[in-house]
């Protein structure tokens, strides 16, 4: 294997394993363990989203979201969501599953995505299998909010 696969390889495994602690459990960002092995949600940072707010959200709602997007998203989809090596811009027009709009965001977070050719590392469904339902509505806002700017 040459450097560049290697580097490919390192960067694939980062990316699943980056996640999780020694355990092999989730340390970011969903529902944690309590002593009788059932999850139960975090709580996380949480502050207004950085754009407008989807239709029917409220900034409560959706303040929870920036903190979960730091630690489970930020990693492959950058700070302010233009991509990277590992994971597409989600501010652009272009999404690699659907239009964008909230209910489709909800459904990826929901789901995950396969690798592609351009970026190869798998999204894994609900926060790497850890986030609750209202924590998925929570970061799908704020993600819609980072490709809607607010009026100036």
């Amino acid at each position: 294997m040459g450097t560049t696969g290697r580097w490919a390889a390192a960067l694939v495994a980062l990316a699943v394993f980056a996640g999780c602690d020694r355990d092999g459990q989730s340390s970011g960002g969903g529902a944690a363990k309590d002593g009788d092995g059932q999850a139960k949600p975090v709580v996380v940072d949480s502050g207004p989203p950085v754009g407008q707010l989807p239709p029917g959200v409220t900034a409560q709602q959706a303040g929870p979201g920036r903190g979960l997007y730091r630690q489970a998203c930020v990693m492959c989809h950058g700070e302010a969501g233009g991509g990277t090596q590992l994971a597409p811009s989600i501010v652009d027009a272009t999404w690699t599953k659907g239009t964008g709009s909230l209910e489709e965001i909800v459904a990826v977070v929901t789901e995950g995505v396969a690798g592609t050719e351009a970026h190869p590392v798998p999204m894994p469904p609900r926060g790497n299998g850890t986030f609750t339902d209202e924590q998925i509505r929570a970061v799908s806002a704020y993600t819609w909010s980072l490709a809607h700017p607010a009026a100036k």
